[in-house]
Protein backbone atom coordinates (compact mmCIF):
# COMPACT_ATOMS: atom_id res chain seq x y z
CA UNK A 1 0.00 0.00 0.00
CA UNK A 2 1.59 3.17 -1.50
CA UNK A 3 1.08 6.23 0.99
CA UNK A 4 2.29 9.05 -0.77
CA UNK A 5 5.27 9.99 -3.52
CA UNK A 6 7.42 12.61 -2.90
CA UNK A 7 10.90 13.80 -4.89
CA UNK A 8 13.81 14.29 -2.55
CA UNK A 9 17.50 15.85 -3.77
CA UNK A 10 18.65 15.16 -6.72
CA UNK A 11 15.19 14.47 -8.37
CA UNK A 12 14.89 10.99 -7.19
CA UNK A 13 11.13 10.33 -5.68
CA UNK A 14 10.48 8.13 -2.33
CA UNK A 15 7.32 6.74 -0.94
CA UNK A 16 5.75 5.48 1.51
CA UNK A 17 4.69 1.78 1.95
CA UNK A 18 2.74 0.87 5.99
CA UNK A 19 5.39 -0.61 7.73
CA UNK A 20 4.18 -4.58 7.85
CA UNK A 21 6.06 -7.67 8.75
CA UNK A 22 7.48 -8.49 5.10
CA UNK A 23 9.60 -5.15 5.61
CA UNK A 24 11.04 -6.77 9.03
CA UNK A 25 14.38 -7.88 8.14
CA UNK A 26 15.33 -4.73 6.00
CA UNK A 27 14.04 -2.80 9.14
CA UNK A 28 15.96 -4.86 11.74
CA UNK A 29 19.03 -4.56 9.66
CA UNK A 30 19.40 -0.37 9.00
CA UNK A 31 18.33 -0.30 13.04
CA UNK A 32 21.10 -2.79 13.62
CA UNK A 33 24.19 -0.67 11.53
CA UNK A 34 22.98 2.11 13.94
CA UNK A 35 23.25 -0.16 17.41
CA UNK A 36 26.61 -1.54 15.92
CA UNK A 37 27.85 1.76 14.28
CA UNK A 38 26.57 4.76 16.01
CA UNK A 39 24.96 6.39 19.15
CA UNK A 40 22.00 7.03 17.16
CA UNK A 41 20.44 4.10 18.49
CA UNK A 42 20.70 3.77 22.04
CA UNK A 43 20.79 -0.01 22.14
CA UNK A 44 24.32 -1.48 22.61
CA UNK A 45 23.51 -5.58 21.70
CA UNK A 46 22.23 -6.20 17.74
CA UNK A 47 18.49 -7.11 18.08
CA UNK A 48 16.99 -10.17 16.39
CA UNK A 49 14.38 -10.29 13.59
CA UNK A 50 11.62 -10.92 16.69
CA UNK A 51 12.32 -7.34 17.83
CA UNK A 52 10.27 -5.68 15.18
CA UNK A 53 7.26 -7.17 16.63
CA UNK A 54 8.27 -4.76 19.97
CA UNK A 55 8.94 -2.29 17.58
CA UNK A 56 6.15 -1.51 16.04
CA UNK A 57 3.88 -2.00 19.12
CA UNK A 58 0.33 -0.75 20.11
CA UNK A 59 2.23 2.69 20.84
CA UNK A 60 2.27 3.21 17.12
CA UNK A 61 0.24 5.39 15.67
CA UNK A 62 1.97 5.02 12.17
CA UNK A 63 4.65 3.06 10.92
CA UNK A 64 6.27 3.33 7.01
CA UNK A 65 8.80 1.44 5.11
CA UNK A 66 10.67 4.62 3.09
CA UNK A 67 11.35 3.18 -0.68
CA UNK A 68 13.22 4.36 -3.44
CA UNK A 69 12.04 4.00 -7.31
CA UNK A 70 13.63 0.60 -7.16
CA UNK A 71 11.10 -0.35 -4.29
CA UNK A 72 14.11 -0.66 -1.99
CA UNK A 73 13.39 0.20 1.55
CA UNK A 74 16.15 2.82 2.80
CA UNK A 75 14.38 3.71 5.72
CA UNK A 76 11.65 3.34 8.32
CA UNK A 77 9.79 5.85 10.02
CA UNK A 78 7.12 5.60 12.91
CA UNK A 79 4.78 8.24 15.06
CA UNK A 80 4.03 6.96 18.40
CA UNK A 81 1.87 8.01 21.29
CA UNK A 82 4.50 9.85 23.63
CA UNK A 83 2.51 7.65 26.48
CA UNK A 84 -0.47 5.31 26.22
CA UNK A 85 -1.97 7.10 28.60
CA UNK A 86 -5.24 9.33 27.47
CA UNK A 87 -3.70 13.05 29.21
CA UNK A 88 -0.84 12.57 26.66
CA UNK A 89 -2.95 12.37 23.46
CA UNK A 90 -2.13 15.54 21.70
CA UNK A 91 1.66 14.73 22.33
CA UNK A 92 3.64 12.79 19.84
CA UNK A 93 6.83 10.81 19.74
CA UNK A 94 8.62 10.15 16.17
CA UNK A 95 11.10 7.88 15.52
CA UNK A 96 13.10 7.25 12.02
CA UNK A 97 16.18 5.49 10.98
CA UNK A 98 17.69 6.17 7.07
CA UNK A 99 20.51 4.06 5.15
CA UNK A 100 23.92 5.80 5.81
CA UNK A 101 24.05 6.40 2.07
CA UNK A 102 20.72 7.89 2.44
CA UNK A 103 21.24 10.69 4.81
CA UNK A 104 21.58 14.24 3.74
CA UNK A 105 19.61 13.93 0.83
CA UNK A 106 16.45 15.28 1.96
CA UNK A 107 14.56 11.61 2.70
CA UNK A 108 14.62 12.92 6.93
CA UNK A 109 12.93 16.40 5.53
CA UNK A 110 9.95 14.44 4.24
CA UNK A 111 9.59 11.56 6.77
CA UNK A 112 9.20 15.10 9.43
CA UNK A 113 6.36 16.69 7.06
CA UNK A 114 4.67 12.79 6.91
CA UNK A 115 4.51 12.43 10.25
CA UNK A 116 3.56 15.97 11.05
CA UNK A 117 0.62 14.89 8.86
CA UNK A 118 -0.13 11.80 10.67
CA UNK A 119 0.27 13.25 13.90
CA UNK A 120 -2.49 16.88 13.14
CA UNK A 121 -4.64 13.63 11.71
CA UNK A 122 -4.25 12.07 15.11
CA UNK A 123 -5.50 15.28 17.16
CA UNK A 124 -1.53 15.85 17.97
CA UNK A 125 -0.24 19.34 18.46
CA UNK A 126 3.22 18.62 19.49
CA UNK A 127 6.17 16.11 18.13
CA UNK A 128 8.79 15.42 21.06
CA UNK A 129 11.96 13.43 19.74
CA UNK A 130 15.26 12.36 21.68
CA UNK A 131 18.35 12.24 20.35
CA UNK A 132 22.03 11.66 21.57
CA UNK A 133 24.06 14.27 22.60
CA UNK A 134 26.84 13.10 20.14
CA UNK A 135 24.52 12.79 17.18
CA UNK A 136 25.33 16.92 15.99
CA UNK A 137 24.14 16.02 12.56
CA UNK A 138 20.93 15.06 13.85
CA UNK A 139 20.44 18.21 16.33
CA UNK A 140 20.85 20.51 13.40
CA UNK A 141 19.00 18.78 11.34
CA UNK A 142 16.08 18.70 13.16
CA UNK A 143 16.66 22.70 14.08
CA UNK A 144 15.95 23.00 10.96
CA UNK A 145 12.41 21.61 10.72
CA UNK A 146 11.46 23.97 13.83
CA UNK A 147 12.08 21.63 16.57
CA UNK A 148 13.24 23.71 19.52
CA UNK A 149 15.58 22.08 22.21
CA UNK A 150 14.23 21.71 25.34
CA UNK A 151 16.34 20.24 27.90
CA UNK A 152 19.32 17.83 28.18
CA UNK A 153 19.97 14.35 30.09
CA UNK A 154 23.98 15.01 30.42
CA UNK A 155 26.18 11.35 30.75
CA UNK A 156 22.86 9.32 31.29
CA UNK A 157 23.82 6.06 29.02
CA UNK A 158 27.02 4.39 28.46
CA UNK A 159 28.08 2.96 24.81
CA UNK A 160 31.46 2.31 23.23
CA UNK A 161 33.13 2.99 26.84
CA UNK A 162 32.09 6.53 26.46
CA UNK A 163 29.19 8.57 29.00
CA UNK A 164 26.53 9.83 26.42
CA UNK A 165 23.52 12.22 26.98
CA UNK A 166 20.22 12.74 25.52
CA UNK A 167 19.11 15.87 23.88
CA UNK A 168 15.14 16.63 23.90
CA UNK A 169 13.70 18.62 21.28
CA UNK A 170 10.23 19.16 20.55
CA UNK A 171 8.08 21.20 17.57
CA UNK A 172 4.63 22.75 18.11
CA UNK A 173 2.49 21.97 14.86
CA UNK A 174 -0.75 23.07 15.67
CA UNK A 175 -3.84 20.68 14.61
CA UNK A 176 -5.72 20.03 10.98
CA UNK A 177 -7.80 23.30 10.32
Amino acid sequence: MIFSYRTIRGGMDIHFNKLTEEYKKVTIDIFNYYIEHTTAAYRSEKVDYDFFNALVDENVVSAYAVMNNANDVIGFCMLEKYKNIRTFDELGDCMYFIKPEMTGKGVGREIVSLLENDAKLHGMKKLVVDISDENEKSIAFHKKQGFIEYGRLKNCWRKFGRNIGIVYMYKDIGTVK
